[in-house]
């Protein structure tokens, strides 16, 4: 048992690092300078050139949001962790802990196409290591609590990777359709788990 890691600890360490993340996205928005304070129109245009930053963080605030529900999710059928499970777990906070960094690159570029496949390759990174989590797991059902549904695991398994990083690297694709088109799909990603509860 010397290989076990206490769930308890490693969900607060998880959780702890998602808070963290959340907080680190919004420092990304500073107060926009201009140069005639009373100017009411000066700071309207200022405020309007935010709105790509706006949008990535809202993007990326909820997509954080929706990791952290899904890690949740799927601690709770964890029996116990094994160093595969905390390992693909430290991997996913690696990609997690990262996202701050492309959110700001898009809000600053965004009619830069790299900004957005940077953007793309790390989501899918970060989604990757989640639906590696997951079929580490299944190789290893004995991790897994008694009363698990496999097959609805294992299905569940497959369509992490084509709600996941095959998702995000088309929308890193889209921009070169269009901007705003890697925005919708970078956007309805964490909206369809939001409202179908997956």
């Amino acid at each position: 048992m010397s290989n076990l890691f206490s769930k308890s600890r490693v969900e607060a360490f998880s959780d702890g690092i998602f808070a963290i993340i959340i907080t680190l996205l919004v420092l990304e928005i500073k107060v926009p300078h201009i140069e005639e304070h009373d100017s009411a129109t000066s700071l309207l245009e200022a405020l309007l050139g935010l709105l790509p930053k706006f949008l990535s963080w809202i993007i990326s605030f909820f997509t954080v949001a929706v990791i952290w529900v899904n890690h949740h999710k799927l601690f709770t059928q964890f029996k116990h962790l094994d160093n595969g499970i905390f390992w693909w777990n430290a991997v996913l906070l690696l990609w997690t802990t990262f996202i701050p960094f492309p959110t700001a690159v898009v809000g600053d570029y965004p009619g830069n196409t790299t900004s957005f496949i940077l953007y793309g390759l790390v989501m899918a990174l970060m989604a990757a290591s989640f639906s590696g989590m997951r079929f580490y797991v299944l190789a290893h059902s004995n991790l897994l609590e008694e009363n698990t549904d496999m097959p609805d695991f294992k299905k569940g398994t497959y369509y992490s990777v084509a709600f996941g990083p095959v998702l995000y690297l088309l929308g890193a694709l889209a921009v070169f359709v269009h901007p705003f088109a890697a925005f919708l799909i970078f956007f309805a990603i964490p909206v369809y788990f939001i409202l179908t509860n997956k």
